[in-house]
C-alpha cells in the first residue's frame, strides 16, 4: 500500500512541476484598460435625421451670432412642458461630443428640476447655492461622460433666491462661465410661468425658443417673443419640437 501511495505522491509532484513550468514559459498578454471615446454617446441608435437637425440648429446659431468663438445661450419655451430640457440637453451633448470646446449646461428651472435624474447627480450644491453666495462656479459644476460637458443642477437652496438676486448675480455668472467655457447653455423655465426668463435673456448672446408643434398657439408664442424683446433679448431661433422629422417623440423616453 505504501508503494502505491508513494507512486501517487511522485506523480502528483511531477504534475505540479510541469504546470509550474508551463506557467513560466507561456506568455500572458498584458491586460489593458481600453476606453473608447463615444462618437454619438447617449444618441446611439437614434435616427440620423435627429443629428442632422441638431447640426442645422447649431449652424443657424453660429450664423446669427456671426461665428462668435464663445457664446451664451438661453433655451426656453412659451409655456411649460414643451420640451425645452430635452432640446437643451441634447444640444449641449452634441456640442461636447463633437469637440466644440468646453460646454457648460446650467439648470435654471427651479420649479421643475430634472438634471439630477438625467445626469445621475448627487444632491449637492447647485445654482441656487451659487446665487446665495456660498459656492463658486467651479465647486458646483459636475463633469459628465459626454466629452467636455459640465453640468450644474438647481441645488439645495430656496429657488426664490434666483429671483431675488437675478439682476446682480446672473450677469456675473455668465461672465465667469464664459471665462472658462466655450459654450454656456442655460435651461430656463417657460416665459409664461417665470418672469425671470425674459430678464435673463438680456444677459446672454441669444435665446432659442422651443415650441410644441401643433399645440402652442401662435399668439402665445408671439407674446413670449415680445416679452423677451422688451428686455433686449435676442431671439435667434424657434424650434418646432415634436414635429415630424425634427425632434422625435421617443426622445422623451430616453431623457
Amino acid at each position: 500500500m505504501s508503494k502505491i501511495f508513494d507512486a501517487l505522491r511522485r506523480a502528483e509532484e511531477e504534475r505540479r512541476k510541469r504546470a509550474a513550468a508551463s506557467r513560466e514559459t507561456t506568455a500572458v498578454p498584458e491586460r489593458r484598460e481600453t476606453r473608447i471615446r463615444p462618437v454619438r454617446g447617449e444618441f446611439d441608435g437614434f435616427p440620423e435625421d435627429f443629428f442632422r437637425q441638431l447640426g442645422i440648429l447649431r449652424n443657424s446659431i453660429d450664423s446669427s451670432l456671426e461665428g462668435k468663438p464663445k457664446k451664451s445661450l438661453l433655451f426656453t419655451s412659451a409655456t411649460p412642458s414643451e420640451g425645452t430640457t430635452t432640446v437643451s440637453t441634447s444640444f449641449a451633448r452634441m456640442l461636447a461630443l463633437q469637440g466644440e470646446g468646453r460646454v457648460l449646461l446650467c439648470e435654471m428651472n427651479a420649479s421643475s428640476p430634472s438634471f439630477r435624474q438625467i445626469f445621475s447627480l448627487s444632491n449637492e450644491a447647485g445654482i441656487t447655492d451659487y446665487f446665495s453666495g456660498g459656492r463658486s462656479l467651479a465647486s458646483i459644476a459636475h463633469s459628465t461622460t459626454d466629452g467636455n460637458l459640465d453640468v450644474v443642477h438647481v441645488g439645495k437652496q430656496d429657488p426664490a433666491i434666483i429671483q431675488i438676486h437675478l439682476k446682480r448675480v446672473f450677469p456675473a455668472l455668465v461672465k465667469e462661465a464664459l471665462g472658462v467655457y466655450d459654450a454656456v447653455i442655460f435651461d430656463a423655465p417657460s416665459v409664461v410661468s417665470s418672469p425671470e426668463t425674459p430678464r435673463m435673456s438680456a444677459y446672454v448672446d441669444g435665446v432659442v425658443l422651443i415650441v410644441h408643434a401643433g399645440r402652442t398657439k401662435r399668439e402665445v408664442v408671439q407674446r413670449s417673443m415680445d416679452a423677451i424683446v422688451r428686455f433686449d433679448g435676442n431671439v435667434i431661433g424657434v424650434v418646432l419640437n415634436r414635429k415630424k422629422y425634427y425632434i422625435p417623440d421617443f426622445l422623451y423616453k430616453r431623457i
